[in-house]
């Protein structure tokens, strides 16, 4: 029969376990979100660089 010192030990163990991967998933949700906002701004850059509008307005600013 499990003692009650012995459950108590238990869920402090798993609790601890539990908050190691939680910082570790924050992690790496932070470094998702660092990745995905890159790309959006990579995709921003690509559409508006070889938007015609936009290379005409340069053209226009550098003349």
């Amino acid at each position: 029969m499990a003692t009650k010192e012995f459950v108590r030990a238990e869920i402090n163990g798993l609790r601890d376990e539990i908050h190691q991967k939680m910082g570790s998933l924050h992690a790496e949700m932070k470094q998702q979100g660092l990745l995905l906002k890159t790309l959006i701004g990579l995709a921003i850059f690509g559409l508006t660089l070889f938007n015609p509008a936009f290379v005409k307005l340069v053209e226009l600013m550098m003349k």
